[in-house]
C-alpha cells in the first residue's frame, strides 16, 4: 500500500512539478546539456526501470544526440596520428557523441567513488558505467567496420580511397581510445595493489596479481602498435588489409610504452622468483638484469618522444623503479650467497651478534638469524648491596602473603627432607 501510495504521488504530484520547473528553465534559455544534468540530478534518487524521470532523461539524451549529430556542430572531426579526419556520416557522429557522454558520466562517477572509498554502491555504479563506455566503443568500432566492408566491394579510385582512409583512421581512433582506457584502468589496479601492501610487505600472491596485470597491459600495448591509420591520403593505395605500419610519432610512443611495460613485467617476475617460497635466485638475477636494461632503453625512447602524453611522469616513475631494481638485485645477491655457503657450526641457535669471532655464516638460507628479538635473558652476578637496593622496591609487597608462601615452601622442604631411610636421623 505504501509503495502504491508513493508511486502514485511521484507520478501525479512530483512529476508535474518537475515538468513545470523544466518548462520554466527552458523558457529562460537553458541549454540541452544543462537540462540533461537537471533531470539527472532530479532522478538520481530512483533507479527503477519504470521511473518516468529516467525515461524522460533517456529520451531527452537521444533527442540531444540526434540534433547534434544532424547539425554536425559536435564531433564533426577527430585528430588521430597527426591527421584531421572528418566524420561525415550521421551514425558515426552519434556513436562518438554517445561515447563522449558515457565517458563524462564515468569520470564524474569515478571522482565521486574515489572521494568515498567505503561506498560499495558507488564502486559498483562506476564499474557498470565503465562497461557501458566499453560497449559504446565497441558499437563505434562495429559501425566503422561495416562501412569499410561496404566500401571494399567498390572499385578503387581517388574518392573511394579517400573514404577508406577516413574510415580506417576513425577505426584506429576508436580502438586506440578503448585500449587506452583499459590500459589506464589495469595500470591503476596494479599500482593500487603495490601501494596498499607496500608497508605490510608484498607476498607471492601480490606479485602474481601484478604480473598478470602487466601481461594484459603488454598485450594491449602491442595491439596499439598495430592499429590502423596514420600516413597521408596521398600515400594510401586503398588496400586496408595490406597497409604497412607507418613510422610516425604515434608508433614511436607505442614502442617506448612497450619497453616500459616489459621492464616492469620482468621486475615483478623477478620478485616472484626471488620470494622465500620460490627461492630461484639465478632466474631472479637474470630477470632483474633484463628489467634494468629494458628500463634504461625505455627511458631513452620516452625522452626522445617530446609530445608523449604524461611522458615526464612516466620517466619519473621509471627512474624510481630503476632504483628499486638495483636494490632488489643487491638483496637477491646477498640471499643467494647466504643460501650457497651454509655452515654446520651454527646448530646451537646462536645469533650473529653472539658469534662475532666465529668465522661462519648462518645456516638458514631464507632468513638468517642476526639477533634474538627480544634479547635472551642472561644470568649475571650481583653484589649483596644490589639485593639491599632491590629490597627498597619490594617493601610494599604484603608481608603476610610472603610469610605464608615461605611457610608453605618451608613445610614442603621439611617433608621432603623427612622421607627416606635417613629421614629419622635428620630430625
Amino acid at each position: 500500500e505504501l509503495l502504491d501510495f508513493f508511486t502514485t504521488r511521484a507520478q501525479n504530484v512530483i512529476a508535474p512539478l518537475l515538468r513545470y520547473c523544466h518548462y520554466e528553465l527552458q523558457e529562460k534559455g537553458m541549454s540541452p546539456t544543462e537540462k540533461i544534468s537537471f533531470l539527472q540530478s532530479s532522478s538520481s534518487i530512483s533507479d527503477t526501470p519504470n521511473d518516468p524521470l529516467q525515461s524522460k532523461l533517456h529520451s531527452l539524451k537521444a533527442q540531444t544526440l540526434q540534433s547534434q549529430a544532424t547539425s554536425g556542430s559536435s564531433m564533426s572531426q577527430i585528430i588521430f596520428r597527426e591527421n584531421t579526419i572528418a566524420v561525415e556520416t550521421k551514425e558515426s557522429r552519434m556513436a562518438l557523441l554517445k561515447i563522449q557522454d558515457l565517458k563524462r558520466d564515468w569520470e564524474e562517477d569515478k571522482e565521486g567513488s574515489s572521494s568515498n572509498n567505503n561506498n560499495n554502491n558507488a564502486s559498483g555504479s562506476s564499474d557498470s558505467k565503465f562497461m557501458a563506455l566499453l560497449s559504446g566503443y565497441d558499437d563505434a568500432i562495429s559501425l566503422a567496420n561495416q562501412e569499410l566492408k561496404q566500401l571494399s566491394a567498390l572499385k578503387s579510385g581517388p574518392a573511394v580511397n579517400a573514404k577508406k582512409f577516413q574510415l580506417q583512421n576513425i577505426l584506429g581512433y576508436c580502438k586506440h581510445q578503448k585500449l587506452k582506457l583499459v590500459m589506464g584502468r589495469n595500470e591503476d589496479l596494479a599500482e593500487g595493489i603495490v601501494r596498499r601492501n607496500k608497508k605490510k610487505g608484498l607476498t607471492l600472491k601480490h606479485f602474481e596479481e601484478v604480473a598478470h596485470l602487466y601481461d594484459a597491459l603488454l598485450q594491449d600495448a602491442r595491439a596499439v602498435s598495430f592499429l590502423p591509420g596514420g600516413g597521408s591520403p596521398e600515400d594510401f593505395d586503398g588496400d586496408t588489409a595490406a597497409a604497412a605500419a607507418v613510422e610516425d610519432e604515434f608508433l614511436l610512443e607505442a614502442n617506448a610504452n612497450i619497453l616500459r611495460l616489459r621492464s616492469l613485467r620482468c621486475y615483478y617476475l623477478a620478485q616472484m622468483h626471488g620470494s622465500p617460497h620460490v627461492s630461484k635466485h639465478a632466474e631472479a638475477l637474470a630477470l632483474l638484469d633484463q628489467a634494468e636494461s629494458l628500463a634504461l632503453e625505455a627511458c631513452e625512447e620516452i625522452g626522445a618522444c617530446d609530445r608523449m602524453e604524461g611522458g615526464d611522469e612516466l620517466l619519473e616513475n621509471l627512474e624510481s623503479a630503476l632504483e628499486e631494481m638495483r636494490g632488489e638485485k643487491c638483496r637477491v645477491l646477498a640471499v643467494s650467497y647466504l643460501s650457497k655457503n651454509t655452515s654446520s657450526s651454527n646448530r646451537t641457535g646462536k645469533s650473529l651478534l653472539e658469534r662475532l669471532h666465529e668465522y661462519d655464516i648462518p645456516s638458514a638460507a631464507t632468513m638468517p638469524l642476526l639477533t634474538h628479538v627480544p634479547p635472551k635473558l642472561e644470568p649475571m652476578a650481583c653484589k649483596p648491596s644490589f639485593f639491599d637496593v632491590a629490597l627498597n622496591y619490594v617493601s610494599d609487597y604484603p608481608a603476610e602473603d610472603l610469610e605464608q608462601a615461605l611457610e608453605e615452601h618451608g613445610e614442603q622442604k621439611s617433608r621432603a627432607a623427612s622421607t627416606g631411610f635417613l629421614g629419622w636421623f635428620r630430625r
